[in-house]
């Protein structure tokens, strides 16, 4: 990518050198290869886009495609940002690339914008399209406009986003009645226009330029279908409200109604997580994060060396009360320059209080760990702000919507790399009962050390690796030790088979990986095998 842009920039400044041009045409295509093998299909996709763009170009055109050049090179500049994001976070987000995408196909005559539900894997084609009844006799005129006229009073508002409470209303109201007025084909599509707009309201969505425009599309398939004009639904509309629906939380009633009846499958991101991911998509990257959070944990040990001294009246008292007021001022303005708020305003706070302070009158205790009680919040949240800029988009929220705590982070990962240890411990125990001619005595604290992988992963509520390891403990317990049968070479293949792939899921629900199942289907199936059926549980 670098070479890419260097080369692109190359000819900016040589617009006579069409032999630049077409390096960087070619270095697009060897990415867009690479991307692609390794499935990433967002990104390549924006390539496909760079490359039709850059093709585009003519050389010895003057300054006229200046404009395509540079948004050539900011989709690099993004492109890189989105690697990395993806990289940290263990998948793919390509709706992150939509805009630039659609930024690239302005540039290009003919080349319409792709709609927000590009990405959303939805064949509306096979979908049916008369779950609602509609009527089969034509609407009365009058009717028909009085509530064409409710539905664009409150699209008027909608577009203004001038009165939103009362404009969402006004238009479910007009659509609940086009349900029992208009065919069944565009009464469905209003069965599930309101069902959007009720998680635009409810969840809430943001309304922007292409999500207005969906309800102004409505209008007029609502007057086509009014004036008996035959032909099928519109795919388009319907695909992007369903998307819509598809972003709706759990507290969207109607919303709920729609996904069951289409049995939408689930986007995988809430509209707040993917706005936060346009957010860090487009802010500081992620190793600069973690240089602001280096050097502020540097800020603060220092700051804890100075209470310290001054706890103990050790050193130089006056010099410790000058470094100490100066470090904590620059911590506060960092910490707000970070739009860390509270934090700031409590360091700031206390910087005040180490103002006053005399190098003749020894603070208490106390007034010392008030100061240490800011000074460690503070600590906490860049801890959380470096590990945040790492996770990506993959951070763990709990229910009341805040990020898991570093400490119960580290924790798990602790406790995965002692169960990921446990694992391999019974693994080498197998490998010496099998070279040793089958002598139990090796097999002893097997089941003991399986059984304790097993609490490690009821803890981290993975509930159904957990019984797939008491069925694998129960297996050598029962057979290999009580009945003190020697298994056959296949049986301990499959045995093996079964701790393998828990140690992988491990290591997936470690690096924030998401297709576990079927590794877990795979033990399940080894565990059955041997005559120890795992009960369903879902993990």
């Amino acid at each position: 990518m670098g070479e890419v842009e260097d080369l692109l920039q190359q000819f900016l400044d040589d617009r006579q050198n069409g032999h630049l041009l077409q390096q960087s045409i070619e270095g697009l295509q060897q990415l867009r290869g690479t991307l692609a093998l390794i499935e990433l299909k967002g990104a390549a996709e924006l390539l496909d886009e760079m490359v039709a763009l850059a093709t585009d170009i003519p050389t010895h055109d003057g300054d006229e495609r200046n404009e395509p050049l540079s948004a050539l090179c900011d989709a690099l500049f993004l492109l890189e940002r989105y690697l990395d994001q993806a990289r940290q976070s263990g998948r793919e987000r390509p709706e992150l690339l939509l805009p630039t995408i659609n930024q690239l196909r302005a540039h290009r005559p003919g080349a319409p914008a792709l709609p927000q539900s590009h990405f959303y894997p939805l064949p509306v084609a096979g979908l049916p399209a008369n779950f609602r009844a509609g009527s089969h006799e034509p609407i009365d005129v009058k009717v028909f406009n009085r509530l064409r006229q409710m539905y664009q009073l409150g699209l008027l508002g909608l577009i203004r986003e001038d009165g939103l409470a009362a404009a969402t209303p006004l238009m479910q109201r007009a659509l609940q009645r086009f349900e029992s007025c208009l065919d069944s084909q565009i009464a469905t599509l209003c069965w599930v226009a309101g069902a959007a707009l009720e998680a635009i309201e409810q969840t809430p969505l943001a309304l922007t330029a292409p999500r207005k425009r969906l309800f102004s599309m409505l209008d007029r398939e609502i007057k086509r279908g009014a004036q008996g004009v035959g032909g099928s639904v519109n795919a388009l509309l319907l695909h992007e409200l369903l998307y819509l629906v598809a972003l709706a939380d759990g507290n969207c009633a109607r919303c709920e109604d729609v996904r069951n009846a289409y049995q939408l499958p689930d986007p995988g991101f809430t509209e707040l997580e993917i706005q936060n991911a346009f957010g860090r998509l487009r802010g500081p990257g992620v190793d600069v994060m973690h240089s602001v959070a280096e050097a502020l944990r540097e800020e603060i040990t220092a700051i804890k060396d100075l209470l310290d001294l001054l706890a103990r009246n050790a050193g130089d008292a006056e010099q410790s009360l000058e470094t100490l007021s100066s470090g904590l001022e620059r911590l506060w303005k960092t910490l707000s320059m970070l739009d860390l708020k509270a934090e700031s305003k409590a360091i700031q706070a206390v910087c005040g209080q180490v103002a006053g302070w005399s190098s003749d009158a020894p603070q208490s205790l106390e007034t010392l760990e008030h100061v240490a009680d800011a000074v460690l919040r503070a600590e906490t949240a860049v801890n959380h702000l470096d590990a945040h800029g790492e996770e990506g988009e993959g951070s763990k929220t709990g229910p009341d919507g805040f990020s898991e705590p570093l400490e119960l982070k580290e924790a798990r990962i602790v406790l995965i790399e002692e169960s990921q240890a446990g694992l391999a411990l019974a693994k080498r125990a197998i490998t010496a009962y099998m070279e040793s001619g089958n002598d139990a005595m090796h097999l002893l604290n097997v089941p003991p050390s399986l059984e304790t992988v097993r609490g490690g992963l009821v803890f981290l509520g993975m509930s159904r690796a957990a019984n797939i390891i008491h069925m694998a403990a129960s297996f050598i317990r029962e057979t290999m030790l009580e009945r003190k049968q020697v298994p056959q070479d296949q049986q301990l293949e499959v045995l093996a088979d079964a701790l393998t792939s828990i140690e992988f899921y491990l290591e997936s629900a470690e690096r924030a990986a998401v297709a576990t199942g079927d590794v877990l289907t795979l033990a399940e199936e080894s565990l059955a095998e041997l005559g120890y059926a795992v009960s369903e549980s879902k993990s």
